[in-house]
């Protein structure tokens, strides 16, 4: 009678081992990157020297918050009445969708996870027109909070033209200017 209590005990616990393993796999097959995140922050990583009308080289540096800009060069595609209201959806089937806190959902492309500290988006036509572009987010760092990392972009002169807002960008100024920032998303739940 032991005995056979025993072979019952070792079946059940086989059974909860391999429950146990099914589902410690389904969560290892999502990337810990997925989720929503808003941007909260930007800010210039090498200076920018901007030809001015008024000044000649003009230095932008380091340490100078672009956040705003950066906002509106990548979640423009997504009409949210509030530029804070702006997400990036980060999907476990590797799509990527902008949205106003999950409404007005835009599909903006795939994302792909490059490593642990490496992270690829790759916008579509649609998030960015007329091409669309990827983005590669590096040294990325992710917490409770959300994730932080470095990238860079090519920005349109109009755009850099805010950052030295009163003065005006020389005729003969570079159409685009090459942007490296780090970049803080927080986490949204």
């Amino acid at each position: 009678m032991k005995f056979l209590n025993f072979k019952k005990l070792v079946f059940i616990v086989v059974v909860l081992v391999l429950i146990t393993n099914c589902k410690d796999k389904d969560k290892t097959g999502v990337s810990e990157f997925a989720g929503n995140y808003a941007i909260i922050n930007a800010e210039l990583t090498e200076a920018l020297t901007v030809l001015t009308n008024e000044n000649g080289n003009v230095p932008i540096p380091v340490g100078t918050d672009i956040t705003e800009l950066i906002k509106e060069a990548l979640l423009s595609a997504v009409s949210c009445s509030d530029p804070d209201t702006s997400w990036v959806e980060l999907r476990e089937d590797y799509s990527l969708y902008l949205s106003c806190e999950g409404s007005n959902l835009l599909y903006a492309g795939t994302w792909e996870e490059v490593s642990s500290t490496s992270l690829k988006l790759n916008l579509n036509s649609s998030a960015i027109p007329p091409l669309g572009f990827t983005l590669t987010v590096t040294d990325i760092v992710k917490d409770a909070d959300g994730i932080t990392g470095v990238t860079g972009v090519l920005i349109p002169k109009s755009m850099v033209a805010e950052m030295v807002s009163p003065l005006t960008i020389s005729a003969s100024a570079s159409d685009y200017f090459s942007v490296q920032f780090s970049i803080e998303f927080i986490e949204i739940q």
